[in-house]
């Protein structure tokens, strides 16, 4: 059987639906292997997961759920994903110049808005949890958290959400796709305080996308942003120097008025450097399916991803 060269929006949301659950999955099965070890050496299974090694692992369960959900829906939608990537596509410097430029504006424009956010949500009675899991006692950690915290989120996430999911949903129109592909990437980090930063950023992914057509670039620009903070953490760490966002009307004006020129900047970048056109109508190019049954594993991924969300939400200002 010959193979499909794009994704189409039931294979956005089959990808959608395995990624908010295949991380559940895997976290159950590597929690029972643990489990299983633990009573065979005989150590107390509270101890285990308390160890350092023992978190290294559990964040690798996301990056692992992520690669299983691509091969899988790679598999049963029958797609050449090395077409429908572009990743045999021509290296372009200039794209790579602009995808710096691009993660520069997303990290420094838009962290004090996110301070902001997560002062006013501490000021109305919300407690989240804002460290990186992984501890910096020292430079051997900051490579393990690079490796860990960028390099495998930055290829895995691209590959489900700029890959296949935003890809597929472009049959719905590119303007929808673009902020219903945010909106499901800032929904998968199952977080509240994770709510601005990742929908900004993923406009800003599925734009870069939408205009190379290579997921090479978004795999990029993602990595640096995360590069960047973990980086930024551990310098934090290293000198004991962390700032506390104080909820002054200086601050607030200047975390408002950041984001506005960010936006702006990224507009700017897009519509004037790249000359981004975006149509509002189904793109041509992408694969029609003309079945029209309704996208059911989207919109159960959906309603799922909510509920997790508004969950997190109510424990944070009850815990």
């Amino acid at each position: 059987m010959e193979k499909k060269l794009t994704y189409n929006k039931y294979d956005a949301g089959q990808s959608f639906l395995f990624a908010l659950f295949m991380p559940f999955l895997v976290s159950l099965v590597y929690m029972f292997v643990v489990y299983i070890v633990a009573r065979i050496v005989g150590a107390n299974f509270d101890n285990i997961t308390e160890n350092s090694v023992y978190v290294i692992f559990a964040t690798l369960v996301s990056p692992i759920a992520f690669v299983l959900t691509f091969i899988f829906v790679n598999e049963i939608s029958k797609t050449n994903f090395i077409v429908a990537l572009g990743i045999k596509q021509k290296f372009n410097l200039k794209y790579f110049l602009i995808t710096i430029v691009l993660s520069l504006i997303c990290v420094f424009g838009v962290s004090n808005f996110v301070n902001l956010f997560d002062a006013v949500l501490a000021k109305i009675g919300f407690s989240g949890n804002y460290e990186i899991p992984i501890p910096m006692y020292n430079f051997g950690y900051l490579i393990l958290d690079l490796i860990i915290l960028a390099v495998l989120p930055a290829i895995c996430e691209e590959l489900i959400f700029r890959g296949i999911i935003f890809s597929g949903l472009r049959q719905y129109g590119e303007i929808k796709a673009v902020f219903l592909s945010a909106t499901l990437f800032m929904l998968i980090h199952s977080s509240v305080e994770q709510t601005v930063y990742p929908f900004f950023v993923g406009v800003v992914l599925a734009l870069l996308m939408l205009k190379t057509n290579n997921i090479i670039y978004p795999i990029i620009l993602h990595f640096l942003n995360n590069a960047i903070v973990v980086v930024a953490n551990y310098i934090s760490y290293m000198s004991s120097s962390a700032s506390v966002f104080t909820l002054t009307v200086y601050n607030i004006l200047f975390a408002i008025a950041l984001l506005i020129l960010s936006i702006l900047c990224v507009l700017i970048v897009f519509k004037i450097i790249l000359k981004l056109k975006i149509k509002s109508k189904q793109n041509e190019d992408v694969d029609k399916n003309k079945d029209d049954y309704p996208n059911t594993f989207l919109y159960v991924g959906i309603i799922g991803a909510v509920i997790i969300w508004i969950f997190d939400l109510i424990s944070g200002f009850i815990a």
